[in-house]
């Protein structure tokens, strides 16, 4: 037998057992030897911490939290019975009912909850409430990495104006050293003419070099 996903489970058992019904009137199918009612999702509904996970979501490093913890903050507990629908999906991984057909896990489990005195009910309102309990984590952790997202976009728009900021200021700094380094040219330029003229002039009043110029 393949393995079973928490939705198909719960199928199964609804289905085949008649205890789930969207309203408050329902047909319920005969059962096979296990007498069940009929419940509406309103009774297979727990209450959860909503403020504990709310504040294990709001934890450094959320992401990281393990899902069990997640489900023991928000309350969630085996009955007196001591099944849990995890505990049930991990005895269907087993070798005693990987190579049955569907009906026969079905037939094998219904007894052997029946035996130990576990209300089917019990095991739908268990994987019920570990749904809600990481509905509810994950609400609270999206609108934690929303804000911070938000956050972030405003720190990436601050970081892009400065950079737009340094790069008008570089660019006023590059344009003042071309023009210093522009006019330096032109005043050497001047002061080698100037020399030129200088030592030009002094040349006819004696014959020794003593203007520096850079010829």
């Amino acid at each position: 037998m393949s393995e079973m996903t928490l939705k198909e489970l719960l199928e199964s058992l609804g289905d085949r057992l008649g205890i789930l019904e969207k309203g408050s009137a329902a047909s319920p199918r005969p059962p096979e030897k296990i007498t069940t009612r009929a419940v509406t999702l309103k009774d297979l509904t727990a209450e959860t911490r909503s403020e504990e996970v709310r504040t294990l979501a709001e934890a450094p490093s959320e992401l990281s939290v393990p899902f069990d913890k997640i489900i023991e903050t928000a309350g969630v507990t085996a009955g007196s019975h001591g099944w849990t629908i995890e505990r049930l999906r991990n005895l269907l991984l087993t070798d005693e009912f990987k190579n049955l057909g569907r009906e026969a896990v079905q037939k094998r489990i219904l007894h052997l909850l029946e035996s130990e005195k576990v209300e089917i009910e019990d095991l739908v309102k268990d994987a019920i409430a570990r749904d809600q309990a990481l509905d509810s984590f994950e609400k609270f952790a999206r609108k934690k990495l929303e804000d911070r997202m938000a956050v972030r976009q405003r720190q990436i728009a601050t970081l892009e104006d400065r950079i737009r900021t340094l790069e008008k200021e570089s660019t006023l700094v590059k344009n003042q050293m071309d023009a210093d380094e522009q006019q330096w040219k032109d005043w050497k330029q001047r002061k080698r003419a100037q020399e030129r003229d200088l030592a030009w002039t002094v040349g006819f009043l004696i014959d020794r070099h003593v203007i520096t110029t850079d010829d």
